[in-house]
């Protein structure tokens, strides 16, 4: 019936963003990694973190950082095509599968990435904060078997190095 159509949808589907909650994106994972090992194919996984949340829910409110959090989806979404599996995975973090993309193209995620950042944060309706977001990414190859845990792991961790890195640099 369509109550027990609606539950099953808020069971994998993040309120805030609209995107895959946590338990979504480990479904729908699971079974591409099922499909890659099956066709012998790699599949790219990002993780992707907000950069400033805290400093921006306390000196804007949590109503700016639900923005933020929102906005954060709304870009990742536009990085990332269609097909691929976008969740926000807990708080300000997101965990994407990019289906069918040849690990030679990773590098255009985070370039897309910055580009749509750099627009956002130069509209005319300048907003109250910066959006900023570090992403680290990963290749599954079917030839070398891993969990989804331990690629979400490496993600993560190239993640935390870029977020370094950029703390590190100097600011323009």
């Amino acid at each position: 019936d369509q109550f027990t159509e609606e539950l099953r949808l808020l069971a994998v589907i993040d309120d805030l963003t609209s995107l895959h909650n946590r338990r979504g994106f480990y479904l729908l994972a699971d079974q591409q990694l099922k499909h890659a090992d099956r066709l012998r194919r790699r599949l790219l996984f990002f993780f992707a973190d907000v950069d400033g949340l805290k400093k921006i829910n306390d000196t804007l409110g949590h109503d700016a950082g639900d923005t933020v959090i929102r906005d954060a989806a709304v870009v990742l979404e536009d990085v990332f095509r269609v097909s691929d599996i976008v969740a926000r995975v807990g708080g300000d973090e997101f965990a994407i599968v990019a289906v069918d993309a040849h690990p030679d193209t990773a590098h255009l995620f985070p370039e897309r990435l910055e580009q749509l950042l750099a627009e956002y944060n130069a509209e005319e309706q300048a907003h109250p904060f910066k959006l900023a977001i570090s992403m680290g990414s990963t290749v599954y190859d079917p030839e070398r078997p891993e969990t989804l845990d331990s690629l979400l792991k490496r993600a993560d961790a190239l993640m935390y190095e870029h977020k370094a890195g950029k703390k590190s640099a100097p600011s323009s």
